[in-house]
Parts: C-alpha cells; structure tokens; sequence
C-alpha cells in the first residue's frame, strides 16, 4: 500500500533506464562563440580566461530526502538557471534562492564560476522565499509532485569513469540520460483511515512498457528497479513421483511413465518468429487481392458484355423501326403508282378489304329497303374503283411492253453457267446466245435511229444481215418491209413509215426469238377443264399439292382472290433466306410455292400469331419451331419479327412455352402434315431431278470465278 499524502518518487527511482553513449560525449561550444569570457570581478578583469562550454550536470537539494539534478551548459548564469526552474515548479523566479555551502549566489555568476566535486558535479541548495499573500490564497511551494507531473523530460548523469576502466587509461565523464518509462497506475480499490485521514490503495503490478530493440540498437542499456530480486528453488532436487495428499487417508500417485522430454529446436530470433507468423496473413493478403482482381476483371468483362448485348438490341430495334418505315413507304409508293401484277393485286385486296369493313357497317346500321339501297351504291362504287385499278392496269401493261421484251431479249442473251467442280460457277456462251446478242443490238438501232442517212445505212446492213436468216418463217414479209422502207426514203421527200417501222420491229423481235430446231413431231398438250382451250404444258400451273395437271395459268390466277402478294413473297423470301444460311439446300423450303405460305398461315395458323395474335401480315414469319430439323409445314410456327428472334434464343422450349401452347402447336402440325401429304414426294423429285442447284446461284453463295 502506498501512502496518497506522500510525493510521487522521482522517474529515475521507480524504474530507471540507464543509456550510456559508446564513445564519450563530444564537447559544445557556447552560444556567444568558440571561447566564453565570463564575467569576473575588476581584480580578474584584466586577466583574459578561456572557458570551453561544454554540459554539466547540477543537483539542487530541495529537503534532506529530495533532490534533483539537470543537465546546463556550464556558460549558464545562476538567473538562467532560475528562469528553468521557475517554469518547471509554476513560480516565481523572484522568490527563488539559489545557495552553495550556505552562500547565496548571484544571479550574475556562471555556472563554470562555482565549485564541483571530484566527478564534476555542481551542487546547489534550492530555496523559496515566502512573500506577503493575502488572506485565502496558499502560499508557493517547490512541489515534486508539479515538477514531475507537469514535465516529464528526462534527467541527466555524468558519470566519471576512472582511467583503469578506459581504453586509452585516461578518465572520462561520461553523460547518461535516464529515461521516465514508468507508467500511469489505474485506480483498483481502497480504502481512507477515519481518524487520520489518510487514503490507502491497493498495489499494481508495475510492468514497463514494450522494449523496442531496434530503437536502442546503438546504445548500451540496463533495466533498473527499486523492488530486491530474491530467488528460490521451484522444482525438487531429484527425479521421483509426485504424491498429492487428497485427504487424511487417500494419496494421490502420479507416475513418471508418461512423461517426455522436450528437446529444443533451431534457434529462431524475433524477426524470423515473426516474419513466420506474418507469412499466413501475407499469404491470405495475395489471395485477397488475386481473387478481387479476378472479380474486378469478371465485373468488367460482364458490364462490357452487357453494354454491347444493350447496344445491339438498340441497333436492333432500330433496324426493325427502319425497315417497318421504310415497308410503309414502299406500300404507299405501290398503291399510287402500281407496275407489276401483285401492286394490282395488292390494290384489289384494299378494295375487298374496305368492301368487307362497308358491308358490315351497313348490316350494323341499316335494315330492311334501306340497307337494299345501301348495298347498291357501296356496288356502284366498287365497280367504279375496279374499273379504275383495271385501266390503269392497262396502262402500264402497255406502257411496259418495250420493257419486258428488253429483258427477254437479255435473258434469252445470257451464256448458260451452272456449278461445277470445288463450287466454281461456269460459264458456257453457245452460238445461240452470240446470235440473240448480235441481233438484239440491231433491234435497238431499229427504235432509235431518227437520221435519214442512217437510217438507210442500217437499212442495207440489216437486209444484208437477213439473207442468213433465211430459214425464219416471215423471212419474205419482213424483207419485204424493209425494202419498201428504203425506197421510201430514196424516192419521196416526205412520208409516214411510223406504222411500217412498228410492224419491222414485231417480226424482228419475232426473228430474235425464233431458233433454228427441227420441229418436235407432237408437242405435249392438254385441255384447260376451265377454259376448254389445248395447251402445251409449259402453260399449266403446277402446285406442291395438286393431283393432276388440269387448270392453265390464266385460268388459275382468275380463281385466285386477289391478295397482298407481296407480303406472302416476303415471308416464303425470309424462309428460304434462313434455310440458305442453314446451309440446308435441300429443305422444303425451295419446293413450297407462294401459294402454300398463304395456305399455311391463313387455313392452318389462321391468319395471325400463335402467341400475341397479331393480325399484321407485314410482321409475320414462319420459322423453325425444332432448331435441330430442317424447315417444313409441320416444323414451323406462325410468330411476328420480334418474336421470332426470341424463339431461336430458346434452348428448352419446354421450359418457355405453356403446355397448352405446345399442343395446339402440335395439332397444327398435324394439320399441315394432312394437308401437304404429296409434298415428300415433290422434294424427292426436285432433289433426283438435279434442280437443287439453282438455289446456290442466289448472290448470298459465294463462287470462285477466277477458276473459270
């Protein structure tokens, strides 16, 4: 227990740590210069003194049992001194009194000046001097206790080492500093004397704080403590068993039959122990670090997918609304200025249409005479507006008469070429074909030349050109007509021969088309049931799913209703476009024609989508509903453009798809299976024949023709 009224012992008493230098300490010069004069009295004035400043060591007497010592340069005055001390106890440094050997020195006088021991040490008496205070205020003390509290600086010693423990056998004094390494004792538990008032503590374990080697590395150190080290034998002096008495009767016995010795190990020093230690935790720092950069770079690879995935469905999306635009344009465009026969047909489909939406109206709004009368004028202006579509149609067939025999004349022009060996397109020019080539550049000088001296040029080139041709059935007339022509031109100043050119230029034409064969004995024909006319078979409409050859061309397309063709063209495109890129050249989807894609969606699929039921036949497709097999009726299903590019991400249909969905998909499978029952057998045909080559001519086949 430790007494509470009593001072703290100073730092270097409880636990002192002494750091003594190596080599002796090396000398300080003063502030004022190399050489101090100090201050002496006027007989010394006149002697000059040289003074080397170095630290000494001062010790004030405060009591008979307290003392202190600093460490001043030996130039310091005594009022210096004060000054430090003043600071240190919290007074004034007027009231106090410095003395040696009873003396009271003055604040002028040097430390040098004064007398030391034989180690060099300066001792002083440190006295206050109680001034006047007024009544209520306590009177200043050299407390220890706001000495050591306030500031903690360590203390200084020179010790003298005697020339025998030297080196060099001279004496030296050596400065060792005394490091405060105590530490704040915590409140346990205690108790406080009634009568005399004193306050007892409960005693703490004084352990010092942690020893760092490496800071001291270039000091020798000594631990120091107060408390007398005694020692005492633990173990016993020989080896036997050990008996612990349990009570008065019983012993315990504990046999050496399981004892072993421990061997100690390699010697491993603080560092290595823990650097060994530390060599999990770095371990499991890499991995930490390793595993978050692979996540790092995972996160990025992912968020890098995800913004070109997002881009493309963007691109995709616009595309499709691109293309719904421009479909919509090139719809309208077609109603106001048809040219072919399904711009017609798609004219006479809004025609039906809009009659349909009127007939249903007038059922909705009219009854009895008025709804009779309602239905004859919706009559009249259907047979108005078919008349229209019907002249028009006219119109532009006869306005395109010079240009379909232009690409027929082009057509008929083309060397034949097919695939051959290593998908190398061949090119094979007859003489026919020179000749249809050679006389279609003829027939293009006959409609434009408007000179006269040219004009009877050509004349005698073309006459010239017909005597080879003599072995064409009008070869007379036509020579004929040319011969009037340019007597005409020769004979007469002025003269109409537009109508003798126009029938020049159908027997030409005619000349162009006509080829030197020998005339087949019977040519295959039929009757029309529809029409009663012989036709050759070239002018039967063949179909996948017909029986018989009975109905001509004309005939069938008049039992048609009229429909939007184009739209029926763009899917049965869209399949075989697919399938090419399948690399599937055999797939029903080249035999089907445009008719069976209208049979399929409007008998089977019912004219709208399996899932959204969208009616638009711009949007609708018929793809694959099976990956794996090839196209057919009975493997494909009725889906719009989006949809259709969702169903072929699907890898498991039956984890998608509601199983009341697949089986009506597959009733109308089996429908279309019913239906298209002959088709197998078309496909056979069409693969044994050698027609299946045709499709690999599409520009999207790649061909070598520097082989050629």
């Amino acid at each position: 227990m430790s007494d509470m009224n009593s001072p703290p012992p100073p730092t270097h008493v409880c636990n002192m740590q002494l750091n003594v230098a190596p080599s002796q300490q090396p000398k300080v010069r003063a502030i004022c210069g190399p050489e101090y004069k100090p201050r002496t009295s006027e007989s010394e004035q006149s002697q000059d003194v040289c003074v080397v400043a170095q630290n000494v060591t001062v010790k004030f007497c405060i009591s008979n049992d307290n003392f202190i010592a600093q460490v001043y340069p030996n130039c310091m005055t005594i009022a210096e001194v004060k000054q430090d001390l003043s600071r240190r106890f919290e007074v004034d440094p007027e009231l106090l009194i410095v003395k040696q050997g009873g003396q009271v020195l003055c604040n002028t006088i040097p430390i040098y000046s004064t007398p030391s021991d034989e180690f060099g040490i300066h001792e002083f008496q440190l006295d206050l001097s109680v001034p006047d205070i007024s009544d209520g205020q306590d009177p200043p003390t050299l407390s220890l206790s706001v000495y050591y509290e306030k500031y903690r600086l360590p203390d200084y010693l020179t010790v003298n080492i005697s020339g025998e423990d030297t080196e060099d056998g001279q004496p030296k004094n050596i400065i060792v500093e005394i490091e405060n390494s105590a530490i704040i004792k915590p409140f346990l538990c205690g108790y406080k004397d009634k009568i005399s008032g004193k306050i007892f503590l409960d005693a703490f374990t004084q352990t010092g704080p942690y020893f760092d080697k490496l800071k001291y590395r270039r000091y020798r150190t000594r631990d120091t403590q107060t408390w007398e080290h005694k020692e005492k034998t633990l173990n016993t002096a020989h080896e036997q068993s050990v008996q612990c008495f349990l009570d008065d009767i019983n012993i315990r016995y504990v046999s050496t039959a399981t004892d072993f010795v421990i061997i100690p190990g390699k010697y491993q020093t603080y560092a290595q122990k823990e650097r060994a230690e530390r060599k999990l935790e770095k371990i499991l720092l890499i991995q930490r670090n390793w595993r978050r950069w692979i996540l790092w770079k995972y996160i990025h690879i992912r968020a890098k997918e995800y913004r070109r995935l997002v881009k493309n469905r963007v691109d995709e999306e616009n595309q499709y609304e691109q293309c719904v635009e421009q479909r919509v344009e090139r719809t309208e465009l077609i109603k106001q200025f048809p040219r072919t026969n399904d711009d017609f047909d798609l004219l006479f489909a809004e025609i039906s249409r809009w009659k349909r939406a009127e007939l249903k109206r007038i059922a909705a709004n009219y009854e009895g005479p008025a709804r009779i009368s309602e239905v004859n004028i919706l009559l009249d202006k259907e047979i108005r507006l078919l008349n229209g579509v019907e002249r028009q149609r006219r119109l532009v067939y006869l306005a395109m008469e010079d240009f379909r025999n232009d690409q027929l004349l082009k057509q008929m022009g083309k060397p034949v070429e097919w695939i051959g060996y290593n998908d190398t397109k061949i090119h094979l020019d007859l003489l026919r074909t020179q000749r249809v080539r050679f006389l279609t550049e003829i027939y293009k000088d006959l409609r434009n030349t408007e000179d006269k001296e040219k004009r009877l040029e050509l004349l005698g080139r073309v006459m010239e050109v017909l005597m080879e041709e003599t072995c064409y059935p009008n070869f007379p007339e036509l020579f004929d007509l040319f011969d009037r022509e340019k007597n005409l031109l020769i004979y007469t100043k002025s003269c109409d021969v537009e109508i003798l050119r126009k029938r020049q230029n159908i027997l030409f034409f005619e000349l162009i088309k006509f080829q030197k064969r020998d005339v087949p004995s019977k040519v295959p024909s039929r009757m029309c049931i529809v029409c009663k006319k012989v036709k050759p078979l070239s002018q039967f409409a063949i179909r996948t799913r017909q029986s018989h050859v009975d109905t001509c061309k004309h005939c069938y397309y008049l039992k048609l209703v009229a429909t939007e063709n184009n739209a029926y063209q763009s899917i049965l495109r869209c399949i075989q476009r697919d399938e090419r890129k399948r690399k599937c050249a055999t797939s029903f989807a080249f035999v089907i024609q445009q008719d069976d894609v209208r049979l399929i969606i409007d008998k089977i699929w019912h004219g709208h989508s399996a899932l959204s039921k969208s009616e638009n036949l711009n949007e609708l497709r018929l793809p694959r509903w099976n990956k794996s097999d090839d196209w057919s009726p009975w493997n494909c299903v009725c889906l719009t453009e989006r949809e259709t590019r969702d169903h072929y991400k699907i890898e498991d249909m039956e984890k998608v798809y509601d199983p009341k969905f697949i089986l009506h998909v597959g009733n109308c499978h089996m429908l279309a299976r019913n239906l298209f029952h002959t088709l197998a057998a078309v496909a056979t045909e069409f693969q044994e024949t050698g027609q299946w080559w045709k499709v690999g001519m599409n520009k999207q086949r790649s061909s070598k023709l520097d082989a050629v």
